[in-house]
């Protein structure tokens, strides 16, 4: 049976949404991504050789940012580093068209967790190509385009909450860039990210809209009460705490948000056409989303949230602890930016 036969089992989505276990989740992602169909043998290997590219400076500059209070990242020296320098210039090499870009660090870095090193490149090719095709390009068109139908599933299931953020000139590209572009890696509790990714991998995309509003419902009320300002919104989205932030909680919030894959196609639609209309690439008619439109505040929270917010991460784990407990350590310190 291949995946696309598994993902019509509604016995198996259940048992997905349940979290697949530990000992086979690497093989689980690739399985369901169908990263198999795009491995040739010998190209990896091939790749790795090939000559030195002028992105390869930046990789070499965020490497050590990627989990650096993870036991596999933390050394200079340490495999998981020289494996995860690896796939991103290999990855550079075969789709010359992204090359690299923050962001995707995070996402081998929780790879190379589950999967060796060659395993998680051909991971990294099916993920980019099959869910996340238009993230990692400078103009970030599907990111925008998703941050665009986020709003407006925001004002239908948060209304007072979402037209409290119009109020505070904050729109969701200001935070669902850190969240989607990272697959939530910087944003949730590590139990919780590899729940989030079990079921990314057998039902799309659609899950980031269900997690994202699914933690700002969590928050509604801390939002509402204690952020009436640009700065204040901004500062607790993009550093929400861990406290109700559990993979049961969380996912069983998400589960009960109805969301309907043709108001969401008919979002995208929107955002196309109403870039196609002024004659614009689709990223220039997403939320009419320029700096020049923006407070001084907003703009520079974008600019923060695209390079990585500075500042102390102070978050409460689940249950107590250090936040992303478990296989991450501490994350204590300063904010990681999106590698």
């Amino acid at each position: 049976m291949d995946a696309g036969a598994v993902k019509k089992d509604s016995k198996l989505k259940k048992l997905v949404r349940s979290g697949i276990p530990a000992s086979v989740r690497g093989r689980a992602w690739q399985f369901l991504a169908g990263s198999a169909g795009y491995r040739k043998t010998g190209v990896y290997e091939e790749l790795i050789r090939r000559d030195r590219l002028p992105i390869f400076d930046v990789i070499e500059r965020d490497i050590h940012r990627c989990y650096p209070e993870h036991v596999m990242f933390r050394d200079e020296n340490s495999q998981g580093q020289a494996d995860l320098n690896n796939v991103l210039k290999a990855y550079a090499h075969y789709n010359p068209s992204v090359g690299y870009c923050q962001g995707m660090g995070r996402l081998v870095g929780c790879m190379l967790m589950q999967m060796p090193a060659e395993d998680s490149f051909w991971l990294l090719v099916a993920t980019i190509d099959k869910y996340m095709a238009g993230y990692f390009i400078p103009t970030l068109s599907q990111l925008r385009i998703d941050a665009y139908v986020f709003e407006q599933l925001l004002r239908e299931h948060e209304p007072k909450l979402a037209q409290h953020m119009v109020d505070n000139d904050v729109v969701p590209l200001m935070y669902i860039t850190q969240w989607f572009l990272t697959a939530f890696t910087l944003t949730l509790p590590w139990p919780t990210v590899l729940r989030v990714w079990d079921v990314f991998y057998f039902e799309g995309v659609k899950v980031f809209y269900r997690i994202g509003l699914a933690i700002i419902w969590l928050n509604r009320d801390h939002l509402l009460r204690h952020c009436p300002t640009n700065a204040e919104l901004l500062e607790f989205l993009l550093h929400i705490p861990f406290d109700n932030l559990g993979p049961e909680n969380l996912l069983e919030t998400a589960f009960k948000i109805k969301l309907s894959k043709d108001d969401i196609k008919k979002y995208s639609r929107k955002a196309s056409s109403e870039a196609s209309t002024q004659g614009l690439p689709v990223e220039f008619g997403i939320n009419n989303l320029s700096a020049g439109q923006l407070s001084n505040n907003s703009a520079s929270a974008l600019v923060g949230a695209m390079a990585g917010v500075g500042g102390k991460i102070k978050r409460t784990a689940v249950g107590g602890g250090s936040a992303h407990s478990g296989s991450l350590g501490k994350a204590g310190g300063k904010k990681i930016s999106f590698m």
